[in-house]
């Protein structure tokens, strides 16, 4: 009797001892893991706002333009350098609009931006919400030439019942 127990034993407890698995994923894929920011929120933010800035009727084109410093007032941990770096590489690889680094060349605007969060939580669902603006000012007359808001919001729902 005590073998069979001990036999039933080795059973679930190696059962429990399952290899950790490893892969390699598209980093463009989106993998909502958590609803705090990752990776692929970067990525989203990054392309929604390139792609909004190159369908811009208001943004003359054929002047050069910089990133300022864009603001993190969210939860998170944001590397809004890494942010800026991604917009700005879509731009230039557009072909459409031109960069220039804020402190080697004179730039006809700047871009600035802000990330802000907003958190709430209760006993089974945690909500998170991002908003990222960025906006592109006139060097010369500070005048307001584009702003554009994106947003993404993530919600983990606790199940009821579960392991």
């Amino acid at each position: 009797m005590m073998k069979f127990i001990f036999l039933i034993g080795i059973v679930l407890f190696s059962g429990c001892n399952t290899p950790a698995k490893m892969q390699s994923i598209d980093p463009k894929e989106n993998q909502l893991t958590t609803i705090r920011w990752g990776e692929s929120d970067l990525q989203e933010m990054a392309n929604r706002v390139a792609t909004h800035i190159l369908s811009s009727s208001t943004i003359d084109f054929s002047k050069s333009y910089s990133f300022g410093k864009i603001k993190n007032r969210s939860h998170d941990h944001i590397d809004t350098k890494h942010l800026a770096d991604k917009i700005s590489m879509a731009l230039v690889q557009s072909g459409k609009v031109k960069i220039v680094e804020k402190e080697k060349g004179k730039s006809s605007g700047i871009f600035f931006g802000k990330i802000s969060s907003i958190f709430k939580k209760n006993d089974r669902t945690k909500d998170m919400f991002f908003n990222f603006n960025l906006t592109l000012t006139e060097r010369e007359t500070s005048r307001v030439v584009w702003s554009h808001d994106v947003e993404i919001r993530k919600v983990y729902n606790k199940a009821m019942f579960g392991w």
